[in-house]
């Protein structure tokens, strides 16, 4: 597609180029009158804006290529319709009907206003065909081919033509007077004779082929003939030439064969579009899946929720088998069977403080510190346990200051561990104690290095130990996946969330606890300490990806 754009004083004078340009069958995009001054006199302009294919304008460049500089003066005179009536003829092949007059140059006169009565072509190429005895299809192939532009471009001028060519059409051969004589006419050469005189002044190559080719498709033909009609058909029955042999030849079996693995092709590529009609519209949510559309709700709500979607077609396509077509369409059936889903896969530590030494590990910015604290404080507020506060964290300034002062608030012993070592001693000092908490620095645990520290720094493993890995609800889906893959070394037993405040999408919970297989402890909903604590249950869970709470409160 060739676009561009014409600037004029008039409209008449930008369509005006637009035609000389672009020809008459441009298309006119956009047209508008400019506000700034055009020219040295200040007058206003008009700007249009037209496309046309590039073939089309090949086209109308082939023809003025072919044209003298007076026809193509008249050329971009006439009008539009005639321009397009011009074009069209030539490319067409009415270089004067192939007859051997195509010799003289072209000009504008041998085609505009040519009248309709003028035989064409095919007409010629038919009665052609009657005399020679020759096929119609391959005679004009023939012509196609074997016409020769050059030649054309590069011959004599044989007959003066008048200034006003195209203003006078051609009159026909047939409708010319004739000027009568007192002489006796010239006996005229029979009917035939006539015929076959196109075919005369062609070469004896171009001949050849023509009668090669319609022999070949003949025999092409009479074979597909013969193999389409019944076995106990007579061959007398059959059509016959003289000279052609009735049997088909081995190329044209190729070829047949050939025909047939195209189409046995096309027709797998059309059954390849017919099994998914769905992708020419707008197809619902989850449809690229296989979901039926009656699930695209469902599949909607829990990716907006985070969970993956490989998650969500996981739990959905069971629900499509599981679920009654009939009730699919309800769908509150649809929210329970879900609902119920979660309560069953999701898992919950059942025993939270089973351990006597808890470890709170997680990459940086986890909230590790803070969800300890709040541990602490649920236990010696609400479980009224013996608490302990442990730290390894003696790499970030002022995590020990922090920790000491909760410690105070609390009223329980604090200490820090620097190695492995030191595990001993207070070990033998906190006999007394239920529950020591132990918090770790944020590892990203991307070296060797960092990997050998954490070690260094766990407790002897004739311990209790119970690890928490904790995890930020803000963290992206891929980023927790890696964490949890690093933090295997330490093999932790359960997964915190902590921030779930400042997150709207909660269904990292499932995608994370799914991924690891690990149960879920605690949640860490806010910073106030201890309120914004709670152990994690399945019902919570269901809430958070569903927003039942928030609902109720919309509903109130």
């Amino acid at each position: 597609m060739r676009v561009k754009k014409f600037e004029a004083k008039t409209m008449r004078e930008a369509l005006q180029m637009v035609k000389n340009e672009l020809g008459p069958d441009a298309v006119i995009l956009s047209a508008r009158d400019n506000r700034r001054a055009f020219g040295l006199g200040g007058e206003a302009s008009v700007e249009i804006t037209a496309a046309v294919s590039e073939s089309t304008l090949m086209k109308k460049r082939f023809v003025e290529s072919r044209l003298s500089n007076a026809d193509r003066e008249r050329f971009y005179s006439i009008p539009a319709r005639e321009q397009k009536r011009f074009i069209d003829r030539m490319i067409e092949g009415r270089m004067q009907d192939f007859e051997p007059t195509f010799r003289r140059p072209i000009t504008t006169r041998n085609y505009i206003d040519i009248p309709d009565e003028e035989p064409a072509p095919t007409r010629r190429a038919e009665a052609l065909g009657r005399a020679t005895g020759r096929n119609v299809g391959e005679l004009l192939n023939d012509f196609e081919r074997d016409f020769d532009y050059e030649r054309v471009r590069g011959a004599r001028n044989q007959a003066s033509r008048p200034k006003s060519a195209i203003a006078q059409p051609r009159v026909p051969a047939s409708e010319a007077p004739v000027k009568k004589t007192v002489a006796q006419p010239s006996p005229q050469p029979p009917q035939s004779a006539q015929l076959a005189q196109p075919a005369q002044a062609m070469s004896e190559s171009a001949i050849n082929r023509i009668k090669n080719a319609a022999k070949e498709a003949w025999r092409a033909g009479f074979s597909i003939t013969q193999d389409s009609k019944p076995a106990n058909t007579p061959s007398a029955a059959r059509p016959a030439a003289s000279g052609v042999a009735a049997t088909p030849s081995p190329a044209r079996d190729s070829e047949i064969a050939a025909l047939k693995s195209e189409i046995e092709r096309l027709q797998k590529l059309l059954e390849g579009f017919q099994k998914v009609p769905q992708s020419l519209v707008g197809l619902h949510p989850g449809a690229e899946f296989g979901l039926p559309y009656d699930l695209s709700f469902m599949f909607q709500k829990l990716v907006d929720a985070g969970v993956t979607i490989d998650h969500t077609v996981e739990m959905l396509s069971r629900a499509a088998k599981e679920i009654d077509p009939i009730q699919m369409k309800k769908k509150p059936i649809v929210d329970a069977w879900v609902a119920r889903f979660l309560l069953n896969n999701v898992q919950t530590v059942a025993s939270p403080w089973a351990g006597r030494i808890h470890l709170f590990i997680g990459g940086a910015g986890s909230g590790k510190t803070s969800q300890l604290v709040k541990a602490a404080s649920h236990l010696v507020v609400t479980e009224k346990k013996k608490v302990a506060i442990l730290t390894t964290d003696s790499y970030k300034v002022g995590a020990v200051d922090q920790l000491k002062i909760y410690c105070q608030i609390l009223n329980v012993p604090f200490a820090v561990i620097r190695n492995r070592k030191d595990w001993e001693w207070v070990l033998s000092q906190l006999s007394h104690i239920d529950h020591i908490l132990v918090d770790f620095p944020g590892l990203q645990l991307k070296s060797i290095e960092e990997i050998d520290l954490l070690k260094s720094l766990l407790p002897p493993p004739e311990a209790q130990v119970v690890s928490h890995l904790c995890v930020s609800a803000t963290t992206k889906d891929g980023d927790a996946y890696e964490i949890a893959r690093r933090y295997k070394v330490a093999e932790f037993n359960d997964l915190i969330f902590t921030n779930l405040d400042q997150s709207v999408q909660h269904g990292i919970i499932y995608n994370v606890h799914r991924k690891t297989g690990k149960p879920l402890h605690s949640f860490g909903i806010g910073n106030r300490i201890p309120e914004d604590f709670e152990l994690a249950t399945k019902e919570r869970v269901l809430d958070l990806i569903f927003k039942l709470s928030r609902l109720r409160r919309e509903t109130k």
